[in-house]
């Protein structure tokens, strides 16, 4: 086989700090593999995904601590991470760029040079992932590999996950090693992997720990993650599309399988979620709690949880889940914080009758979960748990931690905190006297000097048909609360 590389630069004609474009590129008969690597001359968040002659999505990288060069390769074994191996066709196939920079760029200025090589076989990808999630027949950017029906555990209890994570391959300081050894000191039984647009199709050997599948589309506009994704949001979209408000919920809204649509931090400073045309009626959950570590997290969590509860008392059934966002090694702490930010901080715990990713989706669907940065916040009525409706209207809901930590409960009706409970258990009478009234009760659980220790989502009383449509109505909301 001949080796042959190209190269080109990726550059721009006015000032800017963001820069997106299309390359073409000619692949030549007989290619057995691919390998790209493109360099800088600054820091810059720089994304790209590759298409091949029949506009299948064939690779995704980022570059800030991923390894180069990345391959794609006929052999599954010798293909990069997050890249579909298979056949590579003679013809034009194209690089989708996005680059971001925090200073503006003047005209004319080299963003980025990139260098593609065909057939440099000194710089194969060896992969020894136990669990590839792609199969080795099919080049469409669909994880028909992975199964999300595959029992992990056979119990029907509350499960400890994670719903958002990072490793290096965009910009985590942990491998996927990393990442397993991790959520198995934290206890977890699952965790999705989210990088920054970047869907994996293989993953390491998880030794009994459920690792699904995700994506955090991210955005100056926003972050949203899919959870238990088959596909690449770049399959249909193109990486432009992120700069737009149109194409964000064009993205929010397609179609990927058996997933869910979760919006990630909304009110967390620079990151927070400013898309006002986002339909509520597309988003499954909210990350109320993201990595509690973060110096700017406590607030953001306090105003989401009010945003939430105006959703609830609207009629909306989005369901609240916790995300650690982890990036950081697990001895590591953010600049001001005495704690390390760990995967699995907080726990988010989902109820299954088995452990499957198919399990959970439909556990975060119900709204069967509960939040905790310790223990596991008890939350029912009868035989009834969160995301419950109730037939009766009347009872007594029962709510639990079991820590000798001082905490309180604050139960929250219909939006309002209507109790306090300086204690680990407590207990809510309900008397509700309108059969066709919508009601819902939910807790907070919060240690002695007020920081949030867990909450649960609702058990609800009727059904109530929303009237809020768009984001935008509730950062109108919301303008009364933040400074």
């Amino acid at each position: 086989m001949v080796k042959e590389t190209l190269k080109f630069e990726v550059n721009q004609s006015s000032s800017s700090n963001q820069l997106a474009q299309q390359q073409s590129f000619q692949v030549p008969k007989n290619v057995q593999s691919i390998s790209i690597e493109v360099t800088t001359d600054r820091p810059l968040w720089l994304n790209y995904m590759v298409y091949d002659d029949q506009n299948e999505l064939r690779a995704q990288f980022m570059k800030i601590n991923a390894p180069q060069p990345l391959v794609i390769h006929q052999e599954k074994g010798k293909t990069s991470p997050y890249t579909i191996s298979g056949e590579i066709h003679e013809g034009e196939w194209m690089i989708d760029i996005v680059i971001i920079s925090n200073e503006e760029i003047e005209a004319n200025s080299k963003w980025c040079g990139c260098k593609i090589t065909f057939n440099d076989t000194l710089v194969e990808y060896t992969q020894a992932d136990a669990a590839n999630w792609q199969t080795s027949e099919q080049t469409a950017f669909q994880l028909s590999g992975f199964d999300e029906n595959k029992v992990f555990n056979q119990d029907s209890k509350w499960y400890k996950g994670d719903f958002h994570t990072h490793t290096i391959y965009t910009d985590g300081e942990m491998t996927r090693e990393e990442n397993m050894l991790s959520a198995k000191n934290q206890n977890l039984d699952f965790f999705v992997a989210t990088d920054h647009n970047l869907v994996p199709t293989s993953w390491v050997d998880g030794k009994g720990i459920l690792v699904i599948p995700g994506v955090e589309v991210t955005s100056m506009l926003g972050h949203f993650n899919i959870l238990n994704t088959n596909t690449s949001p770049f399959l249909r979209n193109s990486m432009t599309d992120m700069m737009t408000e149109e194409g964000m919920n064009n993205i929010l809204s397609d179609d990927y399988g058996n997933s869910i649509v979760s919006i990630n931090h909304p009110f967390l400073t620079e990151w927070k979620w400013l898309l006002r045309e986002t339909p509520l009626d597309k988003v499954d959950t909210m990350e109320i709690w993201n990595d509690p570590t973060y110096k700017y997290n406590p607030q953001a969590t306090e105003w989401a949880l009010i945003a939430w509860n105006y959703l609830l008392n609207d009629g909306y059934k989005i369901t609240g889940i916790g995300g650690s966002d982890s990036h950081l090694k697990p001895d590591d702490a953010y600049e001001g914080s005495t704690e390390p930010s760990l995967i699995g901080d907080p726990g988010t715990y989902v109820y299954c009758e088995q452990l499957s990713a198919a399990n959970v989706v439909t556990g975060l669907r119900k709204g069967n979960v509960t939040v905790s940065r310790g223990e596991f916040v008890q939350f029912r009525l009868g035989d009834l748990i969160a995301g419950s409706t109730s037939k009766d209207l009347t009872g007594l809901i029962h709510a639990q931690v079991d820590t000798e930590e001082a905490i309180y409960f604050e139960w929250i009706v219909d939006g309002e905190k209507v109790k306090k409970d300086m204690t680990n258990q407590s207990d809510f009478p309900i008397n509700f006297t309108d059969p066709d009234a919508y009601h819902w009760i939910r807790v907070d659980v919060r240690h002695e000097d007020g920081r949030l220790y867990g909450f649960s989502n609702p058990i609800y009383f009727g059904e109530k048909q929303p009237t809020i449509k768009k984001w935008g109505q509730i950062l109108d909301i919301m303008s009364d609360y933040i400074e």
